[in-house]
């Protein structure tokens, strides 16, 4: 029989009989994308101290799941698994509370403050925002609609849109999109920026391009540019602005 390591996944305020069944997927289905190693974890257990989950990993791949802990509390990890860790912790958040992911000597300890860091919150307000970031889950019922996309300046922000929007967003799926709309902002003791709650009133997609694609695309414009573009720029600041 194959040698395992315990380890567990702690839901603060929850015990196994109030946790939705449904939510507790969703959870699971974030902590295979952050450690990447399901075929060789196995859930032994579901326990009462908050809600705990048991995984139990074969030893042979252990050092493997260390490894990656380490680089997700040093953010050092795979964008993959960054976002899932977001994700979780944007979850908590929702659901009102924290969790923690540790070894059975309270090692190796992935905290998901969630709710808590609402504690260092400074400032609250609600106010329009756009950002960019990649959309990648679309999903609801035929009153609500969930929407996550991953941001480089905000982690995961959760929003919520209307189902025609959601629609359009589908042809997306995957890709960049930059995203307008009415959100929470908040702001940390230490001046950090976050917006969560954040309903999608537009968007458009983003295109990429190479810096030969664009200086190309600007030369087809056929733009009659002057001989000392600079100098004119210069001339024109002189004059206050007035083209002679």
């Amino acid at each position: 029989m194959t040698e395992t390591t315990k380890y567990t996944f702690k839901i603060a305020d929850f015990t196994p009989e109030s946790m939705p069944f449904g939510r507790l997927v969703d959870y699971y289905s974030e902590i295979k994308k952050m450690l990447g190693l399901a075929e060789s974890m196995h859930l032994v257990g579901v326990f009462e101290s908050s809600h705990g989950s048991a995984f139990a990993i074969d030893r042979n791949h252990e050092s493997t799941l260390i490894k990656r802990l380490i680089a997700i509390k040093e953010g050092t990890a795979s964008q993959k698994s960054k976002r899932a860790h977001d994700t979780i912790n944007a979850m908590l958040k929702e659901d009102g509370t924290s969790g923690v992911f540790s070894d059975a000597k309270s090692q190796n300890v992935i905290q998901f403050p969630g709710k808590r860091s609402d504690d260092a919150v400074q400032l609250r307000i609600r106010d329009a925002a756009t950002f960019t970031g990649e959309l990648y889950h679309i999903a609801g019922t035929k009153d609500d609609v969930k929407v996550r996309i991953n941001t480089s300046a905000y982690g995961v922000v959760f929003c919520s849109t209307t189902r025609d929007i959601a629609k359009a967003l589908r042809d997306f799926l995957f890709e960049e999109v930059k995203v307008s709309g009415r959100g929470m902002w908040t702001r940390s003791e230490v001046g950090a920026w976050d917006i969560d709650d954040f309903a999608i009133t537009d968007f458009a997609p983003v295109q990429r391009e190479s810096l030969r694609s664009a200086v190309n695309r600007i030369r087809e414009m056929g733009v009659n540019w002057p001989d000392d573009p600079l100098g004119e720029i210069r001339d024109f600041e002189e004059n206050g602005g007035q083209v002679h």
